[in-house]
């Protein structure tokens, strides 16, 4: 190559050769393995090397070219050695420059350069620190992705080589492919974990591990000794996948995926540099530079661009993790409430069950036991108020029997007989009031308990009862049943209200039905207190000798007078 300067107006130039692969040509000229690539500078075709015997410590290869000012001078450029062999063009370009613009020059790169790898470095430990917080590996691989891609462009530059290991030629020689593989190697597992790949699309999953599985057993074969243009190739298999990634990124755009704008953009951004550069690597377009920095200024923006789509790919899957949260949430306080309904509706009908005789579907004796107490109590506050105007109110006890149920059961059958006291069941619950308390008291008994205030209501009610029994056929032989009942009030005695308790009137109670039964059956006998025979026998007696009287030796209380036996009602007072 000849150089021609004319009257050159400074005495001290940098010769600059802007190579296509300077480090490689460096690489060459100190490798004892390969062929060596001559490079020598002269003012004449005689004295080569004679002004070029030193060089600058630069990327590129910079030579010191001393010159005299107002003079017209003439540079031979010696290059032997076969630089094909590296996969790079033929193409050398030279540029001569003052020392002071040189220096200029190289200070604005390495600012550029420090910039690019601040700008990557940072990037890396951000994500490197998300990855280590939240464990979740696409982090990890963009953090090797970016790492790998800035190393790439400023190993490039020729950086590595001048401060790293000048002293490694082979090393040097092997570092950029070694870090092309991996930027795409890893920009396929980033890709793949940030856009879904293997959920939305597997044989597309397969294509991309296909090419990093490719472009490693392409890199090791290199590594072997086979010799291929090997920067074509991973430039090629690079922009590929760059478009790939693009196409890849607008369907998930149109898809909904948010993030996927910022990862368009991005691969946009990292595809138009790489198209630019690699055009000029190929000799399509000049270099300039725009053309030789394209590359590394696109991988900038696209990193930046895929930290974005990352920070937003953490808030959507947030807002996702947020909604399932509260989805989750509100389906299980759903479930749990569902499942309180059923358990409360569970332990209801355990409850009831517990109440309830199973044949009749009535009050049990445990039903009976715990709704009579409240019952007494509200009667005790009712007279210790004595309200005037208000009428006192009783508790009317009714205890009925089936007359001759033995033989229903003996003739018919239990089957027969357990019909007939689910007939008897319903009739009796027709006809008391929703407010009482109808209970099957054991076999063929059944006891009522209703709240009564006037003379004859308790009276009123075990005829309704009577008759309601009577007027309905129940056996399946035709023969019409009957109800015997016993009936007594609580309190027994309006003047001596304690005088007896619930239990005491129930078993009294029990005793009129009997007295009923002896009484030829089909009819009801009520217990009354001689009010006036009481008060006699109370002052005379004491109130605990008449009470035991009264519970124990019923007959005797008879006998003195102090119960009434009540068998009919006033011809005057209707049955409803």
């Amino acid at each position: 190559m000849v150089l021609t300067l004319h009257k050159s107006v400074a005495r001290c130039f940098v010769l600059c050769l802007c190579l296509t692969a300077a480090a490689q040509l460096a690489n060459a000229q100190q490798s004892s393995i390969l062929p060596p690539i001559h490079l020598s500078l002269a003012k004449s075709e005689a004295l080569v090397a004679q002004v070029a015997d030193v060089s600058f410590v630069s990327g590129d290869m910079a030579l010191p070219v001393p010159l005299q000012a107002g003079t017209d001078q003439v540079l031979y450029l010696h290059l032997v050695g076969d630089t094909t062999r590296f996969g790079e063009s033929r193409l050398i370009a030279a540029t001569i420059l003052p020392s002071q613009e040189w220096i200029r020059q190289q200070r604005n790169l390495l600012f550029r350069q420090g910039v690019y790898a601040g700008i990557i470095v940072g990037l890396a430990l951000y994500n490197l620190m998300l990855f280590l917080s939240i464990r979740e590996r696409v982090y990890l691989f963009y953090v090797i992705y970016v790492l790998a891609f800035g190393a790439f462009w400023i190993a490039r530059t020729g950086f590595f080589y001048q401060d790293l290991w000048p002293s490694h030629p082979l090393l040097d020689r092997h570092a950029q492919p070694f870090l092309a593989v991996v930027v795409i190697v890893f920009s396929i597992f980033f890709v793949r974990r940030f856009l879904a790949v293997p959920e939305h699309s597997r044989n597309v999953d397969r294509v991309l591990l296909g090419v990093a599985a490719f472009t490693v057993v392409l890199y090791l074969a290199s590594l072997t000794g086979l010799h291929f243009a090997q920067a074509p190739v991973l430039a090629s298999i690079g922009l590929a996948v760059t478009v790939v990634y693009a196409a890849m990124g607008l369907a998930a755009a149109r898809r909904g995926y948010r993030p996927a704008r910022f990862f368009l953009i991005a691969f946009a951004a990292l595809l138009t540099g790489n198209v630019l550069y690699i055009l000029m690597f190929l000799g399509v377009l000049p270099t300039t530079f725009l053309t030789y920095n394209a590359a590394q200024a696109g991988s900038a923006i696209g990193c930046i661009l895929l930290a974005f789509a990352l920070a937003d790919r953490m808030n959507v899957l947030k807002h996702e993790r947020d909604e399932k949260q509260i989805e989750y949430t509100h389906d299980l306080q759903e479930l749990v409430q569902r499942r309180t309904v059923e358990l409360s509706d569970a332990v209801e009908q355990l409850k009831t069950a517990s109440i309830t005789d199973p044949l009749t579907g009535l009050s049990n004796r445990r039903h009976v036991d715990a709704a009579i107490q409240p019952w007494i109590a509200e009667l005790q506050r009712a007279r210790v108020r004595n309200l005037a105007g208000i009428p006192r109110r009783y508790l009317a006890i009714c205890l009925g029997d089936l007359d001759h149920f033995k033989l229903v059961n003996d003739t018919l059958g239990h089957a027969t007989g357990d019909k007939v006291l689910r007939a008897a069941a319903e009739i009796l619950r027709q006809n008391v009031r929703a407010t009482a308390i109808l209970a099957r008291w054991g076999g063929e008994e059944f006891l009522i308990l209703d709240h009564v205030s006037g003379p004859y209501d308790d009276l009123l009610m075990a005829e309704r009862l009577r008759l309601s029994i009577m007027q309905d056929t129940l056996s399946d032989g035709g023969s019409p049943l009957s109800l015997s009942l016993g009936v007594v009030r609580y309190p027994f005695s309006e003047r001596y209200p304690d005088l007896l308790n619930w239990d005491h009137c129930l078993a009294l109670a029990d005793h009129a039905l009997y007295r009923a039964k002896n009484s030829g059956r089909n009819r009801w006998r009520s217990y009354r207190p001689n009010e006036g025979a009481l008060r006699r026998a109370i002052q005379s007696r004491g109130v605990e000798d008449i009470r035991r009287l009264l519970r124990v030796r019923a007959e005797e209380a008879f006998a003195l007078g102090l119960i009434e036996i009540v068998d009919e009602i006033p011809a005057n007072v209707s049955v409803r």
